[in-house]
């Protein structure tokens, strides 16, 4: 039996509401957003990065409190909630100024597809942060994980599923690492149960056998998924990896698209 994963190569209401329903695993939209708006924005998205504080893994650095931080609650959250407002401006008009970022064009898109609209996530009337800036250099690596519905900046919203989305700026050449490796859904209860340490946000690769499927995604593509299946990125031997990055909270049908990250 193949466990090779039920692509879509366009982001499209049809593709969209069949990965929100578990119909499809994949949307690989292939230069989503334009390469040479990539190659003019990199140079700002560099700098950010450097000048990023990300706590979360030394693997590969952030622009934003993300997420991933805050899973376990705690003070992060305070943290996450005090800065996400002027990580968007900052990501909106000094990364990306003059141009159209990729994940308020994500947004806006998830807006106009999804019957009932989508809206940036918000706690205790807080905006959630709308969008990260991911990047990767040589030995940096995303190792196996998911990431869990069931966090408490998540839990009053009851989530029927979370889906990731990336899209890529700067991707290394074919060779050079960087693809994204997918294995089988699990439940936030299983992944937890495989970590030696619960405040570690990924495990090894060997000790989760080979995947099922990868991806290499090129310069401007957009990859969206189930975020509760098993995933992880190779290491980066030569060049950098850059994206754009958020995720998409599906409720009912007859709700909103929650956008944060």
């Amino acid at each position: 039996m193949s466990h090779q994963l039920r692509r879509r190569d366009r982001l499209t209401a049809q593709s969209l509401r069949e990965l929100a329903t578990g119909d499809v695993d994949l949307i690989w939209h292939r230069e989503y957003y334009p390469p040479e708006q990539c190659d003019s924005a990199l140079p700002r998205v560099v700098r950010a990065a450097e000048e990023a504080t990300f706590l979360l893994t030394k693997e590969f650095t952030s622009v934003g409190t993300s997420m991933g931080e805050v899973a376990n609650g705690g003070e992060s959250v305070h943290r996450y909630l005090d800065t996400a407002e002027a990580t968007t401006r900052l990501i909106r008009h000094d990364v990306f100024g003059g141009q159209q970022s990729p994940t308020d064009l994500i947004r806006l898109n998830l807006d106009e597809l999804w019957p009932h609209g989508a809206t940036v996530a918000r706690y205790e009337a807080r905006m959630m942060l709308p969008g990260v800036l991911r990047r990767m250099t040589p030995g940096g690596r995303g190792r196996p994980h998911i990431d869990r519905r069931q966090i408490p900046l998540l839990d009053t919203y009851r989530l029927q599923r979370r889906l990731g989305v990336n899209i890529y700026l700067e991707v290394p050449a074919p060779g050079d690492g960087g693809e994204i490796d997918f294995w089988g859904r699990l439940s936030d209860e299983e992944f937890v149960a495989l970590k030696t340490d619960p405040f570690d946000y990924g495990i090894e690769p060997e000790r989760v056998g080979p995947p099922y499927d990868t991806v290499l995604p090129g310069k401007g593509d957009l990859v969206m998924f189930e975020a509760g299946r098993m995933h992880g990125v190779r290491e980066v031997r030569k060049g950098c990896r850059t994206s754009a990055a958020c995720f998409v909270g599906v409720r009912s049908a007859s709700d909103p698209l929650l956008v944060f990250a």
